[in-house]
């Protein structure tokens, strides 16, 4: 099969300088003699389409390799395999040969591609039992797509990664819709950043319009959106991050332990405490993303942190009073008000909230 190589979104079938491309055509099953060429018969490109017609083309996509997902800068990269194939009627004749330079084509491109796709094509005419021809383009697809990634629940996160196919005639031309016989894949075992994420195995295609501007004003295209997800493991962050703050706040109530009297040595422990979760903070930031928002983990160290000052300040105001009833009820309270807060903070995880 002829194979195109190309540097940009778009998957196009005719080059800068128009060439006659002959392609045999693939009997899926034995049908009449073939015995003349396509080439010598009446254009295709008229006879295959009349006026006002709307083409269905069929989209099947494999995510064959997908590398690493930056949710900070909202892209991620991937290896894609596109099946493309619409039907022909223009071919349905006994013919050995076709010229694919002079048919009728969707005119389809990755509309989320970043930069220059690493591109490569082939095309088939293939003709089923019942007599119908249809073209089917393979491409194989290699680049960085963008992927508008939400973080309000990191490290819990579960991100949408798509690719968006999408063609460059009206939306009264061509009717995209996902390949019904042959389902779409992902293949995990090549999955690059396994360690940080867990890849899903299923395919949603979305069909959608893309609303753009021309020199004739404004316009609707068709398209579909192929979208698997990946859930990050949160393990890590989990252990190394907030399991270490939660230690230092509950190392905080041990305050409590000392005489009351003592304020000077309850307010240095609790101040040393609260300045070491500071500093951590600071040295864990390397480690998370840095967006303009806070994410779930921001406001469960934060959340640690004014149950810190809630500490020292009630040490400071209460240190005058020598009363060990409000000790003992300043002691479950704290305990109850920060397990209170953990509690709602698993329940916004396990109900994603």
């Amino acid at each position: 099969m002829p194979a195109n190589s190309s540097s940009s979104g778009q998957l196009a079938n005719k080059p800068a300088v128009q060439t006659r491309q002959n392609v045999a055509i693939e009997m899926l099953t034995p049908n009449a003699d073939l015995d003349f060429d396509l080439v010598d018969a009446s254009p295709p490109s008229v006879a295959g389409q009349q006026a006002g017609e709307k083409r269905l083309v069929e989209v099947r996509i494999v995510f064959t390799k997908i590398g690493d997902i930056d949710t900070v800068h909202e892209c991620f990269e991937a290896s894609v395999y596109l099946e493309v194939r619409w039907r022909e009627p223009a071919l349905d004749k006994a013919v050995t040969t076709v010229d694919t330079s002079s048919l009728w084509h969707p005119d389809l491109y990755v509309d989320n591609c970043i930069g220059d796709l690493k591109h490569q094509k082939e095309v088939e005419v293939i003709r089923v039992e019942s007599g119908d021809t249809f073209v089917q383009e393979k491409h194989s697809v290699r680049g960085k797509f963008h992927e508008q990634m939400e973080l309000s629940h990191f490290p819990f996160d579960t991100q949408d990664l798509t690719v968006t196919v999408c063609s460059n005639l009206p939306n009264s031309a061509i009717d995209l819709h996902e390949m019904s016989e042959r389902p779409c894949r992902v293949l995990t075992n090549t999955f690059m950043d396994a360690q940080e994420w867990h890849l899903h195995t299923h395919v949603d295609a979305t069909k959608a319009l893309i609303h753009s501007d021309s020199h004739i004003g404004p316009r609707k295209r068709s398209a579909l959106r192929f979208t698997t997800r990946a859930t990050r493991k949160s393990v890590f962050y989990m252990v190394n991050i907030w399991l270490v703050s939660f230690i230092l706040c509950a190392l905080a109530m041990c305050a409590f332990c000392l005489d009351q009297k003592k304020l000077q040595s309850r307010l240095q422990l609790s101040f040393i405490l609260l300045l070491t979760t500071i500093t951590y903070k600071f040295v864990v930031n390397n480690s998370i993303p840095r967006i303009a928002y806070l994410t779930l983990l921001d406001k469960a160290i934060l959340y640690n942190l004014l149950f810190l000052v809630l500490l020292i300040v009630w040490h400071s105001t209460t240190g005058q009073y020598d009363s060990r009833k409000i000790e003992k009820f300043a002691i479950v309270a704290f305990t109850a008000v920060y397990f209170l807060g953990v509690m709602v903070l698993g329940i916004t995880v396990l109900c994603g909230v």
